[in-house]
């Protein structure tokens, strides 16, 4: 079908359906569902689906779906569901290609060996067809077990992890060698800020990150009820830590049960104000670039019928929750849509823009300065860039008395730059590409967000700041062309002007008593883009060739090597040692297990 017929039925869905059309005030957000070709036929659910401008097949793009016996790989159903897709306008999404549940026998009986690479070429298969056509799919699903209460993390114990305990590594890995510009997402549920389970996926990626797993965005499927929904806060925090971390966050498989409340007149608009409450924190955070619900309308759903979980009733006419829905993204500026989403600062120099794909690799062009502390300065102001005090989401501005700054050469050609005032880092709020973006510090974890690299302008050593939140196609700005003390620093388009120029002036720290290198030694995991442990006696969660590592604030931590080491213990399984403990519970392969505060601890046997 030509590109003008697809948009000539879309233009003409809102008037035959009888009803104004969620994709046309998305302004370029995904905002989707999951279909079903045995559905297609039908008239009215053809119509619904016009709603939306983002697709994903419910169950036709699965490893059972796809590769029901060895070696035959049957395409027909998942290339229906994109072909549909492709005929209405819509983006499609993939899912799933490892997920224990919907896995062929023949898979689980496999030994491990051959198991892992049975997964290698089912990935490998899968990616290669839908090369240029699917654009994300979620790689991994369902891998956390629900027993995780938010101290770290216990894996599933299904097959695949049984046989192949490394099979999450393994799958990313498979996907990014195959697929370079796919992107990768880990899809789980009761991961919306309601139970433990939530933190344990968060702690789980960021261990990810750490590793430097490829994993680029998470999938949050917020299958809730009226009686078990996330407060508003709740869930706009967890997204926003998401984005902190550097990676995309997508609502994936929306459905909000009435539970026993079905017969309440209000039902539906209960079942509204929990939508909306989700899609609202999605579009708060600039990491948050989809939105899905499962199913079209209520009888095809997984919940049931009864349960009025989705957006069209039975008879795939728009409810209540629809219309919630639609007015909200209505209500929703074009600043906060399109790119994600997401509060993009303090609105300092005007109207926002997309930001634009440079076309090659920013940090080609990227200026080179050594590791090291430096004063960095505005000239034409003649003022350094600093901040009032330590603390997240404190604003940069400029000011007469110089701040250092540590600059760190990241190995994927970027930097990164760490206040003196402690483990804070020179970042981009909620990892906005747009203009207008705040520009603070936070909590060095070294994402996206936190990632700059540096451009020759007109003038001798002097350089604009790119980020690498806007492709590096935006730079730090002082607001309205400030020269005063304080003048606010934010994200804007690279315009070579005065206000965008920085010098960089390197301190010598030979003289101040060594307390510096001091601390580089034992306060490594900077470096690595994360803080040390503020306590020595926070907990070693495990152990790597980098040193101890605990968990501090929800995110990784450092211990510093000067923290005393009397005990060889490092934790397990993402929980921590025993502190006082040494009655034994249970006992593994990892040892002999405690519990303290209500969680199991690992039994420190240099003390017990």
């Amino acid at each position: 079908m030509k590109l003008s017929t697809a948009l000539a039925i879309i233009a003409a869905a809102a008037s035959a359906n009888g009803y104004e059309l969620l994709r046309d005030y998305s302004k370029g957000f995904r905002i989707g569902a999951a279909t079903n070709t045995i559905h297609y036929s039908n008239s009215n659910y053809n119509n619904a689906m016009k709603a939306f401008n983002y697709m994903v097949a419910e169950n036709a793009c699965k490893f059972v779906s796809i590769q029901g016996t060895k070696g035959k790989f049957n395409f027909n159903d998942c290339d229906n569901h994109l072909k549909k897709a492709q005929e209405l306008g819509m983006d499609f999404r993939g899912h799933a290609l490892v997920w224990h549940s919907m896995a062929p026998k023949w898979l689980e009986n496999e030994d491990a060996n051959t198991m892992k690479n049975s997964i290698i070429n089912h990935i490998t298969t899968v990616l290669k067809h839908y090369e240029g056509k699917i654009d994300t799919w979620d790689v991994v699903n369902e891998a956390i077990d629900d027993s995780s209460n938010g101290n770290g993390w216990n894996m599933r114990k299904s097959f695949l992890y049984n046989k192949v305990p490394n099979f999450i590594d393994i799958a990313f890995q498979t996907a990014r060698q195959v697929s370079p510009k796919t992107k990768l997402f880990y899809n789980d549920y009761n991961t919306e800020g309601i139970w433990g389970k939530s933190e344990s996926v968060y702690q789980f990626v960021a261990d990810l990150k750490k590793r430097n797993i490829p994993i680029d965005g998470v999938g949050i499927q917020y299958h809730v009820s009226l009686e078990n929904n996330p407060r508003f806060d709740k869930i706009n925090d967890l997204i926003s830590r998401y984005c902190k971390l550097g990676v995309e966050v997508h609502i994936t498989e929306m459905d909000v049960s009435c539970d026993k409340n079905c017969w309440a007149s209000d039902v539906e608009q209960q079942q509204g104000k929990v939508f909306t409450n989700a899609l609202q924190a999605c579009l708060n955070n600039s990491c948050c670039t989809g939105f899905l619900v499962w199913g079209i309308g209520d009888n095809d759903s997984w919940i049931g019928g009864d349960k009025k979980g989705l957006l069209f009733n039975s008879n795939y006419q728009p409810k209540s929750q629809y219309t919630a829905v639609l007015n909200l993204l209505k209500s929703t500026t074009a600043a906060s849509l399109g790119n994600g989403g997401g509060n993009t600062g303090n609105g300092g120099n005007g109207g926002s823009t997309t930001p634009q794909q440079p076309s090659e690799d920013i940090t080609k062009k990227a200026v080179k300065l050594d590791n090291g502390n430096y004063y960095i300065k505005n000239p034409n102001s003649g003022k350094y860039l600093r901040v009032g005090k330590a603390g997240n989401s404190q604003n940069v501005v400029i000011g007469s008395s110089a701040q250092k700054w540590k600059l760190t050469n990241t190995d994927d050609g970027y930097i990164t730059l760490v206040s003196e005032l402690g483990n804070y880092m020179i970042d981009v709020a909620n990892g906005s590409g747009e203009n207008n973006a705040n520009v603070q510090i936070y909590d060095a974890y070294g994402g996206d967000a936190q990632k700059f690299v540096l451009l020759k302008t007109s003038q001798s050593n002097t350089y604009v700041i790119a980020t690498k939140a806007s492709n590096g196609y935006r730079v730090l700005d002082i607001e309205k062309n400030g020269t005063a003390e304080g003048s606010n620093v934010l994200q804007w388009d690279n315009q070579e002007k005065a206000n965008q120029f920085w010098v960089f002036e390197k301190v010598n720290d030979n003289n101040n008593g060594g307390n510096n290198q001091n601390q580089e030694d034992t306060c490594w995991s900077t470096s690595l883009g994360y803080p040390c442990c503020k306590s020595c006696n926070t907990s070693a969660v495990f152990e790597d060739n980098d040193g101890k590592w605990g968990i501090e604030n929800d995110d990784w931590c450092g211990i510093p090597k000067s923290c005393s080491s009397s005990t060889s213990c490092i934790g397990a399984q993402g929980y921590p040692c025993c502190k006082t403990t040494c009655s034994v519970f249970s006992t593994d392969s990892d040892g002999k297990w405690g519990i303290e505060n209500d969680n199991w601890c690992l039994i420190d046997s240099s003390k017990c």
